[in-house]
C-alpha cells in the first residue's frame, strides 16, 4: 500500500510555502502578468525560504523523499502565482540535476552560488535546430569537449548563470553545462508570451560554442537524462494541481452565492456535477503526481508514471481552467478577476516540457 502521510519536515514546508504564496505571492501576481515581470522584491522574498538552498546544500544527497517534498512546496507555491513557481522550479531543476549526477569537482563549483539567500537562476533546455524550422540542433563531440549549435527557450534567461542544455548526440541524450557568458552564446530580447508572462522567456542562439568534457553533467560517466526529464514532469504536474486548485478554491465560494432564478447555481445539477468533477480531478493530478515522485526517490527513473502525470494534469487543469470562467460568465473574461491570467497560465504550463525540475 501506498502511503502519503507527510513528515514533520515535509508538513512544515508545505504550510510555510502555503502562509508564502497566500500572503505574499497571490497579491503580486496580477501585477507582474501586466508587467510581464517578477518584481525584484517578491523573487528575493521567495528566495528566503530556501527552497534552492536546501538542495544546493551537500546534506540533500541524503534527504528523505526531496522530489515528494519539491513537488508539495511547488504545488503550494503555484496557487498562489505560477509564474514564481515556474521561476523556482527551473532553478531547482538545474540544480538538482547537479547535485545528483554531477562530478564531484561540478558540485563543488556549480551548488555554492545558490546556497545564497539572493536570488541564483539557472534553467534546464531542450535544443532544437534554428533557422529552416525543420533543422534539427548540431552537436559534434571531440576529444576534448563537445561544439554545440541550436536554439532554445530557457525561462529568465537574461538573468540565468547557467543552462543545462539536453540535446541528441551520436545517438546519445547527453546534458551540458553552458554558462551564458560562453562565447557563441546569444540571447535575444524577451518575447511576449500568452501565458507566464513574468517568465520573460527569451531564445538563446548556440552558435558554434565550446563545452569541455569536464561541462558534461557527469563528466566522463555522464548522466541519466530520463532522471532530469522525469523530476521536470513531475514538478509540472505539481504546479498544474497548485493552479487548479486556486481555480476552485475561487469558483466554488463564487457558485454558492450567485443567485439565478431564486436559487444559488451551486444547487443546480449541472453545476453542482461540475464542481465535483473540478474537485475529483485535481486529487487525482496531485496524487498522480506525488506517486510519480515517490517513485523517483526509490528508483533511478519514473518514465511511465511521471509521463502519465503530466499528460493528465496538463489535460485536466486546462478543463478545469475553462470550467472556472465559464462559471463567473462574461466576468470570467474581465482583467479584474485572476480566472483569465489562470487559464492563460494553466495553457502554458501544459505544453512546457524540460524546463523545469523537482
Amino acid at each position: 500500500m501506498i502511503s502519503f502521510e507527510l513528515t514533520e519536515e515535509q508538513a512544515i514546508a508545505r504550510a510555510a510555502a502555503a502562509d508564502f504564496a497566500q500572503s505574499t505571492l497571490a497579491p503580486a501576481a496580477r501585477a507582474a502578468d501586466e508587467a510581464a515581470r517578477i518584481a525584484s522584491p517578491t523573487l528575493s522574498k521567495t528566495w528566503t525560504l530556501g527552497i534552492v538552498q536546501t538542495v544546493a546544500d551537500p546534506s540533500f544527497r541524503t534527504m528523505e523523499q526531496p522530489t515528494v517534498l519539491n513537488a508539495l512546496v511547488l504545488e503550494e507555491l503555484a496557487t498562489g502565482d505560477a509564474t514564481v513557481a515556474a521561476a523556482v522550479a527551473a532553478s531547482l531543476g538545474f540544480v538538482k540535476a547537479v547535485a545528483e549526477q554531477g562530478s564531484d569537482r561540478q558540485r563543488d563549483d556549480l551548488l555554492p552560488p545558490f546556497l545564497s539567500e539572493r536570488p541564483r537562476l539557472s534553467a534546464i533546455v531542450e535544443v532544437n535546430g534554428g533557422t529552416p524550422q525543420t533543422a534539427r540542433a548540431c552537436v559534434k563531440r571531440g576529444t576534448d569537449g563537445f561544439e554545440l549549435d541550436g536554439v532554445a527557450m530557457a525561462p529568465l534567461a537574461a538573468q540565468c548563470s547557467h543552462l543545462l542544455v539536453l540535446v541528441r548526440c551520436v545517438n546519445m541524450d547527453e546534458a551540458l553545462i553552458v554558462p551564458l557568458d560562453a562565447p557563441g552564446v546569444r540571447i535575444s530580447s524577451p518575447e511576449g508570451t500568452l501565458g507566464l508572462r513574468g517568465l520573460d522567456c527569451a531564445t538563446v542562439t548556440f552558435n558554434a560554442v565550446r563545452i569541455p568534457t569536464s561541462m558534461r553533467l557527469g563528466e566522463t560517466h555522464g548522466a541519466n537524462i530520463q532522471r532530469v526529464r522525469d523530476a521536470s514532469r513531475i514538478a509540472l504536474c505539481a504546479m498544474l494541481s497548485g493552479l487548479s486548485r486556486a481555480v476552485l478554491d475561487f469558483a466554488l465560494p463564487y457558485t454558492k452565492t450567485r443567485i439565478v432564478h431564486g436559487e444559488a447555481i451551486a444547487r443546480k445539477q449541472s453545476v453542482a456535477f461540475r464542481l465535483a468533477d473540478m474537485h475529483i480531478a485535481v486529487d487525482a493530478m496531485r496524487w498522480m503526481g506525488l506517486r510519480a515522485a515517490a517513485e523517483l526517490d526509490g528508483h533511478t527513473t519514473a518514465p511511465r508514471s511521471a509521463r502519465l502525470a503530466q499528460l493528465y494534469a496538463g489535460d485536466a487543469a486546462m478543463r478545469i481552467a475553462d470550467e472556472g470562467l465559464q462559471m463567473f460568465g462574461g466576468h470570467g473574461f474581465v482583467r479584474d478577476l485572476p480566472l483569465e491570467m489562470w487559464y492563460r497560465n494553466a495553457r502554458s504550463l501544459s505544453v512546457l516540457d524540460g524546463l523545469v525540475g523537482a
